[in-house]
């Protein structure tokens, strides 16, 4: 039966950002069309209220110096016809505190006043007294009678109206909303990038967690048509190069395991000859060989990045097994294995097996590291938060501030080592611990020499030895 798969959901990047580009587009001509009309009105309103101020400037200096009475004489022609409904379209009238229309131009009686509903006088207006298009404004002007309001506006129903000076006003308040439409765009074209590129965005993420417990691969889902066949190529490369590390992985720990065998019979058979220094010299080299043999048959087995057993075990019974185990190599080279521990168990959740390795890996680099007839300690305790803590020292020369951020790194190997090996222990031990919850760090004693410390979560004190 064929199984059905689900489609892979695509989208094309280009057409998405053509689209998000006529959406701004368009909302940006809607808010800019309404920001250009309204500062397009507002520039007519200011030029057509300081030219009719500009116009009844006669009316007005007559008024200032006269008052009331200077109106009686005769305007010059020219404003005498401008403020005539017969042959002009301007108009003006003269009202009292109370409204009250003093003196108008000919024709304007109908017109003005402009009065507000509650009978105030309207300071700036754009409809007349009886409902005709006309332009408006108010000005209160001190006279020698008292103060007064000038109306003065202009019927915008005349064919021959015309504002020159609109144009060059409008040239300002124009150009700064053209700039800010601009601004706008640009700054909607970056939002857009950004948005648009969170799928890169986030390929680049998973790609940094994988190998760190992130997902193997980089995921497909909702990845744009155009950087699809990146993604795919890239998760494809990932596959070939998992292929080619697992063969390596597979030749290596089938090599390793080949050659455990016979390095064994081959170092019992030379514990039965005669004791001298050819005899020493190659039992040193079958064992230093049959430690890279060791070291490789562990390096495949933490490259599996398997899950860690789910199973309890005793932290002092294994630190005192692996001691155990080195405690004839560190003889034979003059040290002493050292082991403070407490008497009663501490348990720790996860796998024996690998923690097990992680303190021979230890117990190793100390060896390694030590002077011949300097000791080793190893120091298994619990922390005042409960966690379980683990110590090994060595009396060495330390640990260089330049090394410590290369120590875990797999094959780096310092250059005072008395071993041959492949740089792996150290990495083992750090893979080991973080896969139990626990942190790993080195710090040089004052008295000289290194200390590796574990630090491991809380024991469960609540379990008991089967």
């Amino acid at each position: 039966m064929a199984i059905e798969t689900k489609p892979k959901s695509t989208h094309s990047l280009i057409l998405r950002l053509a689209a998000w580009h006529a959406v701004v587009g368009l909302v940006t001509l809607l808010i800019g069309g309404a920001i250009l009309q309204d500062t397009l009105r507002e520039v007519v309103w200011l030029e057509h209220r300081r030219g009719v101020l500009a116009a009844a400037g006669e009316v007005r200096q007559r008024l200032q110096s006269e008052g009331i009475a200077g109106l009686a004489r005769a305007l010059p022609e020219a404003i005498a016809q401008r403020f005539d409904t017969a042959s002009g379209s301007m108009m003006y009238a003269v009202l009292d505190a109370r409204g009250r229309r003093l003196a108008n131009s000919p024709g304007a009686e109908l017109v003005l006043p402009r009065l507000a509903a509650d009978g105030t006088v309207e300071r700036d207006f754009q409809q007349g007294q009886d409902g005709s298009l006309v332009w408006g404004v108010t000005e209160r002007i001190q006279t020698p009678d008292g103060p007064v309001d000038l109306q003065v506006a202009q019927d915008m129903d005349r064919s021959y109206v015309v504002l020159d000076n609109v144009p060059a006003a409008a040239l300002l308040p124009l150009l700064a909303v053209l700039g800010g439409g601009a601004v706008l765009i640009f700054l909607a074209n970056v939002g857009l990038l950004l948005l648009l590129l969170r799928p890169l965005r986030r390929a680049a993420r998973e790609a940094e967690m994988i190998g760190h417990g992130g997902a193997p691969r980089l995921d497909t889902e909702r990845m744009p048509a155009e950087v699809l066949p990146l993604i795919e190529a890239v998760n494809g490369a990932l596959d070939r190069l998992d292929d080619s590390l697992a063969w390596q992985r597979g030749f290596s720990a089938e090599v390793a395991h080949e050659l455990r065998t016979p390095l064994a019979i081959l170092l019992a058979e030379l514990e039965l000859l005669d004791q001298g220094d050819v005899t020493e010299r190659l039992r040193r080299d079958v064992e230093q060989l049959a430690q890279l043999v060791s070291s490789l048959l562990e390096a495949a087995a933490a490259a599996r990045d398997q899950p860690l057993r789910d199973e309890v075990f005793d932290l002092v019974a294994l630190a005192d097994m692996s001691v155990r185990r080195f405690a004839t190599l560190a003889e034979r080279e003059g040290h002493t294995l050292r082991v403070t521990a407490p008497e009663q168990p501490i348990w720790i959740r996860g796998e024996g097996e690998a923690m097990g390795r992680a303190l021979r890996n230890l117990l190793e680099n100390a060896l390694a590291h030590s002077p011949p007839g300097e000791p080793i300690d190893l120091r298994v305790g619990t922390q005042e938060n409960g966690g379980a803590i683990v110590e090994v020292a060595d009396h060495g020369n330390g640990v260089r501030e330049a090394d410590r951020a290369s120590l875990f790194r797999r094959h780096w190997r310092a250059g005072s080592v008395r071993r041959r090996g492949l740089g792996l222990g150290l990495s083992i031990v750090e893979r080991v611990v973080l896969a139990h919850g626990g942190t790993v760090d080195v710090h040089n004693d004052p008295a000289g020499g290194a200390v590796f410390t574990l630090r491991l979560p809380a024991p469960l004190d609540s379990v008991v030895a089967a």
